[in-house]
């Protein structure tokens, strides 16, 4: 049977990624550098200074990516030329990263690209949605021995299964399917392509195979990767920017580095209210209920006059505010009920247990579970 949470934990440089660990957060540089080497910089550090768990580039060898321009006077070869940095500068941004603590890893547009970021010793790898069928890059990248993210812009359900079955196949052990929002700005389409369960979706068809699930949030939203991180991927990937003005590739879906540490922190706040699913007081450094928190509880007293020696009703009971004065917690009627007062008790009188007698014994269990009916329990045992 799927396990439809994989448990699966995966190491990338000293950061855990996995369920019930804090979300992986990405800033994706992508290409918003435009091959501004200081902006390069800048974003990294602004990435690491913001709480950011990664940060992705793009790396592309133009003839290996283009087999031809878009138009001869725009020849894209050439941008991408003009935009990308000599292995010498990659390796001073790997190393400001390191410098930094944060995980600086490559998407390859190609595989050129790929084998140049391995031998920068890029921790991840993450493959763009047009890659999901590119079955021969695919099928080098998973015997890497590093974890691979993959994206699904525009990919059915059976494209990326046969996507993750290759990677894994071929000897990828770590793998992190993203499922991505479409880079939309407008307003009726932008909420309703979203498709954030999905996420649910990948972890159902692929947790059992030790997959975890995360998202890249491409929207112009401003506020969906909240709903996102309270999702719980396992890693969340947004594009970052300088300056809008600054990024002619995708500005619109970008953050701006000055408000990265703002949409850092509402992430964390995110997750902190998600909490771990158990019920909690709240106290404060000495274990205290706060005033308010006990006040407002309510405890048991008497609903009216009991005269000693009264067999105790329901009626002669009622649950009332404050508890901050101590008291009984109303599940205690179960016990008072059919009891015998010890004494006379005045309307409005905190109960205690020592003004009643032959009050009821409870049950070791209350309220006890539903029971499951068979026709022996002799072999029925627990540890």
């Amino acid at each position: 049977m799927s396990n439809y949470f994989s448990n699966k934990v995966v190491k990338v440089k000293n950061r855990l990624i996995g369920l019930g660990q804090p979300i992986f957060l990405t800033a994706e540089i992508g290409l918003s550098h435009m091959g501004d080497f200081g902006d390069a910089k800048s974003m990294i550090k602004s990435a690491a200074e913001a709480g950011c768990d990664g940060v992705d580039m793009f790396m592309a060898s133009s003839n290996d990516f283009y087999f031809a321009p878009f138009a001869e006077d725009n020849d894209t070869r050439k941008v991408w030329d003009e935009q990308s940095f000599t292995m010498e500068q990659w390796q001073e941004l790997f190393a400001l990263a390191d410098e930094l603590d944060i995980v600086l890893y490559i998407t390859p547009l190609d595989t050129v690209s790929m084998r140049r970021a391995v031998e920068l010793g890029t921790p991840m790898i993450n493959m763009n949605s047009d890659d999901i069928n590119n079955l021969l890059m695919l099928e080098e990248a998973a015997k890497l021995d590093i974890p691979i993210t993959f994206h699904d812009i525009n990919a059915s359900l059976a494209e990326v299964e046969a996507a993750v079955a290759t990677l894994i196949d071929n000897g990828c052990k770590d793998l992190i399917v993203l499922h991505s929002t479409q880079e939309s700005g407008e307003e009726d389409s932008l909420y309703a392509s979203a498709n954030l369960n999905v996420i649910n979706t990948y972890r159902a068809a692929f947790g059992g195979r030790g997959v975890l699930s995360g998202c890249v949030e491409h929207t112009t939203s401003d506020f969906l990767i909240y709903a996102v991180a309270a999702m719980k991927p396992v890693l969340i990937s947004k594009h970052i920017q300088v300056s809008s003005e600054k990024n002619v590739h995708d500005a619109n879906i970008s953050v701006d580095i000055d408000a990265l540490s703002t949409m850092t922190k509402k992430v964390r706040y995110v997750e902190m209210a998600l909490g771990q699913g158990n019920n909690q007081k709240v106290v404060d450094k000495d274990g205290k209920l706060s005033f308010g928190s006990i006040a407002r509880r309510k405890v048991l007293v008497a609903a009216c006059d009991i005269p000693a020696g009264k067999i105790i009703e329901n009626n002669d009971l009622v649950a009332k505010r404050p508890g901050r004065l101590g008291g009984l917690n109303p599940w205690s009627v179960r016990q008072l009920i059919g009891s015998k007062a010890r004494q006379a008790i005045s309307q409005n009188t905190l109960l205690n247990m020592n003004m009643f007698e032959d009050y009821q014994e409870l049950q070791y269990k209350y309220p006890d579970i539903e029971a499951i009916h068979v026709e022996s329990t002799d072999n029925i045992q627990g540890a």
